[in-house]
């Protein structure tokens, strides 16, 4: 993959096979330097305190600028994350029963980026989604304005799947996750899912489900195949995808026909796991408690067993860090006040997963290690006008690999096989029980004609032969209800990720969850 300098214009490709997908955090105006009316100050990381000149972050310097941006990048689908909508008029107020209520014009694009709308459209949260984040930024920021995310989209080479809604919104999407099918304008089939992603930026837990719930949005739009649609996820991921993140566990780290369930790395990935636990929750590692790194390595567990299941092959390109700026989780001992003496930070949080068995990365912007100046002075400055480095790439469409049409077909006549075993085995077991109740009841009836009953029938206990029938029943559904969950288990170990693909297409359902359960009938 190659590496070309931040901001170069990417040369749209006629064909829908190359696709280029760019991301900015555009720093909402409202996040600027707010006050937070739950502790009636500045947030520190909506300081900027190593900005000296104010005029970089007013709205009439920055806003253009960032446009210009926008513009020039020229991708095909650009994923914004902090756009700042505004209400489309004045509110009005009308009289109900006596009662002042307010009635609220909806949500648009703010005036500085509609020129972006001559050559995109862009596909936004529904308006109830919207307001959601409204309503919390009116109670802490006392400012009625909506953050979102957003998807621009190129008109003239790809229309949004007829599924979803386009900029009236869907309450699939939200304001930190949009995740859309495209198919190019002289297609009738979806061939991309693009996501824009705003995570969590303090909770491990949240940030996986969030991943989770875009990965199960993307495989809805093809749930008529085994194979899913190629994606890109872009966006500000709030982490760093370090080895031993929950996060990162959702990327692959082996072949793309990986036939083998996750395992247990050892006790170098145990130390990486303590690590990014004490980073996640801020905290030294010697404050790290079992029950905390109990639950990340739970957590860590439960996202490979989700990618493996749903047989996702993920990867991110390899951009570096995108932020600069003051890490104020980190104390100052030398009691310095100046914003000379600040000690600026990298960090990777900004990053571009997509589906590595379907999706070829050609090339990709340069990030921070590559902008001396940005590293030195921090971000938003004279050159970038937002606190996040935008990134951009190129990609190439591939085929989804296909399982043989000869194994296929035999891949699912021996899991036709083996159920129909299992339901004859089932029958056989249960009408063995039957028939020795039955027999069994038989016999504990003859013995009760010959005793002369002179009081009323009372209820009473089962026969001891008849309880210790009961009991063995069960233990005798038990025992083959392990030995099919066994057998099912045996069927899918050793499958490689196409093999399982087919499996969960034509069951419905996980592997996972045949194995344990099997298939209702």
């Amino acid at each position: 993959m190659t590496k070309i300098p931040n901001g170069t214009r990417l040369v749209s490709s006629s064909s829908s096979d190359i696709i280029s997908v760019s991301s900015f955090n555009l720093l909402a105006p409202l996040y600027v330097r707010p006050i937070d009316q739950r502790t009636g100050e500045i947030q520190p990381f909506a300081a900027f305190e190593w900005v000296k000149d104010d005029d970089l972050l007013r709205n009439e310097t920055r806003l253009p600028r960032l446009l210009t941006c926008l513009e020039n990048c020229n991708t095909d689908f650009i994923c914004v994350q902090e756009l700042q909508l505004e209400r489309g008029s004045e509110e009005e107020e009308e009289s109900l029963l006596g009662n002042s209520i307010q009635k609220r014009q909806p949500f648009v694009l703010p005036s500085w980026i509609k020129p972006l709308l001559s050559k995109y459209r862009i596909i936004l949260p529904s308006q109830q989604q919207l307001d959601k984040i409204a309503e919390r930024n009116r109670r802490v920021l006392l400012a009625d304005v909506a953050v979102t995310n957003g998807i621009f989209f190129k008109t003239n080479k790809w229309i949004p799947n007829s599924c979803n809604k386009l900029s009236d919104g869907d309450d699939d999407h939200t304001n930190t996750c949009i995740t859309q099918a495209f198919r190019s304008v002289d297609s009738d089939d979806a061939s991309i899912v693009i996501s824009s992603i705003h995570l969590d930026a303090s909770r491990e837990e949240k940030r996986c489900a969030q991943i989770q719930r875009c990965l199960g949005q993307t495989a809805s739009f093809s749930s008529h195949q085994p194979y899913a649609l190629p994606l890109i996820i872009a966006g500000d991921y709030n982490c760093e995808l370090s080895i031993g993140s929950c996060v990162s566990a959702f990327l692959s780290n082996s072949d793309d026909n990986n036939s083998s369930p996750p395992k247990d790395e050892g006790k170098e990935m145990d130390e990486y796991k303590l690590r990014e636990c004490a980073a996640a929750l801020r905290i030294p590692l010697t404050f790290v408690t079992p029950d905390q790194l109990k639950q990340w390595h739970s957590l860590y567990e439960d996202v490979q067993t989700y990618v493996y299941d749903n047989c996702w092959v993920l990867r991110r390109t390899k951009t570096g860090p995108t932020r600069m700026a003051v890490d104020h989780d980190e104390s100052i001992d030398d009691g310095s006040t100046q914003s000379t003496d600040l000690c600026l930070k990298p960090w990777k949080l900004d990053h571009f997963v997509y589906t590595s068995n379907t999706l070829e990365a050609i090339k990709h912007w340069s990030t921070l290690e590559d902008d001396a100046e940005s590293s030195k002075i921090g971000l938003p400055n004279e050159r970038v006008p937002t606190d996040h480095l935008p990134l951009a790439a190129m990609f190439k469409i591939h085929p989804h690999p296909q399982l043989d049409e000869g194994l296929r077909k035999q891949l699912l006549a021996s899991l036709e096989e083996l159920e129909l075993k299992q339901d004859a085995d089932t029958r056989n077991t249960n009408a063995v029980i039957d028939n020795e109740k039955i027999s069994l009841e038989e016999k504990l009836e003859l013995q009760e004609r010959v005793v002369v009953e002179e009081k009323p029938k009372r209820k009473k206990k089962p026969h001891p032969e008849m309880i210790q029938h009961i009991r063995q029943s069960r233990a005798l559904k038990k025992q083959l209800k392990q030995t099919q969950t066994e057998e099912r288990k045996q069927f899918v170990s050793g499958r490689c990720v196409l093999e399982r693909m087919e499996l969960h297409h034509a069951l419905k359902m996980t592997c996972n969850e045949w194995i344990e359960k099997g298939r209702a009938k």
